[in-house]
């Protein structure tokens, strides 16, 4: 049978070897989908191919976005040497696909490699006559250059690599676990770690990086198709709770995330997760015990450790132990999407909007996208009077995030207040979703906020402080964001509010009790002097 083989300029593309070679026999090392990517292209030169059709024939039914393929490129382009900009072996068409530059030629069976065994003898003797060294104890059989096999990747292989992008948090990387675990099941159709793997990187898509869609139904699917084969899997349980934590339930992701750190080999990720989840529902004192057995868990401490800690201190009031914990966090992964977004919130907390904004600020121009920061700094606009300012801070959270309902009420409330149409209209709808969602298992305290939110600025008090009872029995305890927020100023004279304050203060002085004294509290650790463990 022929080999297939093609000559691209100074590449030489051994399809069966899975081997890239340049002209003067230097190898280029391509991960496996660069590979499949050049190859399709080559087979299509000289037509530009659609993104559609390469993410089909590359990732062979495996859903993928086209963000993912525009990465897949750039990685192919760094491996070439080329440039997005000149290309010299593959351009993007507007609006049809990739093509490439070079004229494609198929080679038939032995044509380079002829050409080459009569070049690269004659060049080495050259070389070896100008370096005084005997050609004969080069050329003798003994020293024959050993053959080189090459493979693709095991499903293992595949898997640790998927792993470990997997744990860096970052939209690109999270992609590129999506496209390896997706061929981990091509190989392997029932591999839980596959299974619970590519549901966990779904889930991260969506709760991470504001890409909804159907991606968490799709990863609560795959969480339970991998419990269903191995039920004793922790990275299983784990997938489950962020799939469950996505959609709200807090109380059953809980639960998930605290079975997958019985059963993982290094709880670290599944402890931190299961804190988070603890200081949702309000239990400070049980959240910062489990973030600090995660720090001593061994293994790689999660990205957002240092944020928990961080948010779970300042609720529970010891400021300077949290500010250094945001600092670290900020210093040492400047890139984390939610750190910047914690520590701005919990500064405007304080009555610090200035610094807030700048720490918001900076994050935005460092790229990091969340609507936490956009909508942070539209409530600071409000605060200073300037008002399309904070609507358009407002329209930019919404933009990042369609789901964001902070966004959608504070500019239905702008609209409430500038006489705009069909108000009513529109405040029934957004009410009623607010409670769809909470009625379909939503626990997080963040939807009945926003109910408080909505019912105070249409003129609702009663309804309002309603709203603000369920979100502190879900487990809201930031008082002094009551205090603080404008579009609360026609609730801020009621009494009930002032009762409801003093309620969730008593709630973190029973916390703090807690926490004073505890076993297992590090020396100095309120004071702010011990950031590590």
């Amino acid at each position: 049978m022929q080999r297939e083989r093609y000559r691209i300029a100074d590449l030489i593309v051994d399809v069966g070897a899975v081997s890239v070679v340049r002209q003067d026999g230097q190898a280029v090392p391509l991960p496996q989908l660069s590979f499949d990517l050049l190859v399709a292209l080559a087979r299509r030169a000289p037509d530009v191919v659609s993104a559609d059709e390469l993410i089909a024939t590359i990732w062979a039914g495996v859903a993928v976005s086209d963000e993912t393929l525009t990465q897949r490129v750039a990685l192919l382009r760094r491996a070439l040497g080329d440039e997005a900009k000149s290309p010299r072996y593959l351009r993007a068409v507007r609006g049809r696909g990739y093509q490439l530059v070079p004229e494609v030629r198929a080679l038939a069976e032995g044509e380079e490699q002829s050409r080459r065994r009569r070049i690269a003898p004659a060049l080495a003797a050259i070389i070896l006559v100008a370096l005084g060294i005997p050609t004969a104890l080069f050329f003798s059989r003994d020293h024959a250059p050993a053959a080189v096999s090459t493979r693709s990747p095991s499903v293992t292989e595949l898997l640790e690599r998927a792993g470990t992008y997997l744990r860096q948090h970052q939209e690109s990387d999270n992609e590129l676990a999506v496209e390896l675990y997706g061929r981990a099941l091509g190989l392997e159709p029932k591999n839980p770690r596959a299974l619970a793997g590519l549901s966990l990187a779904l889930a991260q898509r969506a709760t991470k990086f504001n890409r909804r869609g159907d991606e968490g139904d799709r990863a609560l699917e795959l969480a339970h198709r991998a419990l269903g084969i191995d039920p004793r899997l922790g990275l299983a349980h784990h997938a489950l709770g962020l799939a469950l934590d996505g959609q709200g339930q807090v109380r059953t992701a809980l639960a998930a995330y605290l079975r997958a750190a019985e059963l993982e080999p290094e709880p670290t990720s599944a402890l931190a997760s299961a804190a988070n989840l603890l200081q949702v529902q309000g239990q400070l004192a049980r959240a910062l015990e489990t973030n600090l057995r995660a720090a001593r868990g061994g293994g790689d401490a999660p990205n957002y450790l240092e944020v928990q800690l961080g948010t779970t201190l300042a609720l529970l009031g010891f400021e300077q132990a949290s500010a250094v914990w945001f600092e670290r966090a900020l210093e040492l992964r400047p890139d984390n999407v939610f750190a910047a977004a914690a520590y701005a919130r919990m500064r405007l907390s304080q009555g610090r909007p200035r610094e807030a904004d700048e720490i918001a600020g900076r994050a935005i121009e460092r790229g990091i996208r969340r609507p936490e920061l956009s909508d942070l700094r539209g409530t600071v606009a409000l605060m200073e009077g300037d008002e399309p300012r904070a609507r358009a801070f407002f329209q930019d959270a919404l933009a990042i995030d369609p789901g964001f309902g902070r966004a959608r009420t504070r500019l239905l409330l702008l609209d409430q207040e500038s006489g705009g149409s069909d108000l009513e209209r529109r405040y029934r709808q957004l009410k009623d979703e607010i409670r769809q969602g909470r009625a379909g298992g939503d626990e997080w305290p963040d939807s009945a906020i926003d109910e408080m939110l909505l019912e105070t600025g249409f003129g609702h008090p009663d309804a309002a402080l309603q709203a603000l009872d369920a979100a502190i029995g879900l487990g809201y305890r930031d008082g002094d964001w009551l205090l603080l927020d404008p579009m609360l100023a026609g609730l801020r004279g009621n009494p009930g509010l002032i009762r409801r304050i003093g309620e969730i203060r008593h709630r973190i002085d029973a916390e703090r009790q807690g926490v004073l004294g505890a076993a297992w509290l590090p020396p100095s650790f309120l004071g702010g002097s011990a950031a590590k463990m």
